[in-house]
């Protein structure tokens, strides 16, 4: 491995402003996120020996230098692994940008005789009526029916199923999840989902405002019963390597938290590595409720209202109540 001075010499072959601090083993420069508001500000912080950076302005960090180099000047991208351990770590936003190459096929589509719900309730098919009945026993409103696309299929494998379709920020279909209507809460196969690793997908990215504080639930039936703004995990878990993860930090967007109360310590995990990026997280009180998707609507948004900020004293007292 380089040494720190080799590493700098690395540095100031292309970057013309730099500073190192007293230490001499941080390396300040203009970050390439922000520098067109700060041009005087050296505030990105490169730790030479670690291979980490950190803007001190727009939060940007990361632990592979590489990633800020292809920011930087991609032509000395070949240069940087020289001096720098390549950490496996891959980017979804690198993935999805083009940047990383991945043999991941994220192409998908609906069942065959996928139709809406919302303007085929008097079907003639009787398994379409039956999923609309399963729909309004769940809750779902007229207007989820239409904001969540819920549908049906005649798709022999599907029939029966509630479907409801997920699109990416460009209205382009990239998920799907369906529920067997005649399976009860153990059956281990009630649900269909489409073939896409879960890390690459933001469900219905296509509604949200990022500008807005956003809800997260766990599954996709969930969604029938909270604000628009929402989306969810797929799941229980939101890990630094999702697109979820990086769409929240990447726009600062706020959170409330409202999973299961069976995972309770997942979610103060959540909370913590969220607010670890200076991300502002609510907790919703799921408690009473089996899961979101079994309150009403008006259920979630009273919970939601009157869900409490999270702070890291937060988290100590829980791992205190788990001794």
């Amino acid at each position: 491995m380089s040494t720190i001075n080799e590493k700098l010499s690395f540095f100031d072959s292309f970057i013309r402003n730099s500073s190192l601090s007293k230490d001499g083993v941080n390396l300040n420069i203009w970050c390439p996120w922000c520098r067109h508001e700060n041009k005087n500000k050296l505030k990105l912080a490169i730790h030479l020996e670690k291979g980490i950076y950190h803007c001190w302005i727009c939060d940007k960090k990361g632990s592979n230098v590489e990633w800020l180099i292809k920011k930087l000047n991609p032509s000395k991208l070949e240069e940087c692994k020289k001096h720098f351990k390549s950490k496996n770590t891959t980017s979804v936003l690198d993935f999805l940008s083009g940047t990383v190459e991945e043999e991941v096929d994220l192409s998908v589509s609906l069942p065959d005789g996928f139709v809406l719900l919302a303007n085929n309730f008097s079907s003639i098919e009787p398994d379409v009526r039956a999923v609309f009945s399963y729909a309004l026993k769940r809750g779902i409103s007229k207007h989820k029916l239409w904001f969540l696309r819920a549908g049906a299929a005649l798709d022999s494998n599907f029939r029966r199923h509630l479907i409801l379709p997920s699109f990416d920020a460009s209205g382009n279909l990239n998920f799907y999840t369906a529920r067997n209507i005649d399976a009860d809460s153990n059956f281990a196969f009630k649900y269909k989902n489409a073939s896409i690793p879960k890390k690459y997908i933001v469900f219905n990215e296509v509604n949200i405002d990022w500008n807005r504080e956003l809800s997260i639930v766990e599954g996709p039936l969930d969604l029938l019963k909270t604000n628009d703004n929402a989306t969810c995990l797929l799941g229980s878990s939101l890990t630094e390597d999702m697109l979820l993860f990086q769409r929240i930090v990447e726009n600062k967007t706020p959170v409330v938290l409202a999973l299961d109360s069976d995972v309770y310590n997942k979610t103060m995990r959540i909370a913590n590595l969220l607010n670890s990026y200076n991300i502002d997280v609510r907790i919703a009180d799921t408690r009473g409720f089996e899961d979101v998707g079994d309150m009403g609507s008006q259920d979630f948004l009273k919970i939601k209202d009157e869900a409490d900020t999270f702070g890291r004293n937060d988290l100590l007292l829980n791992k205190i109540k788990m001794l």
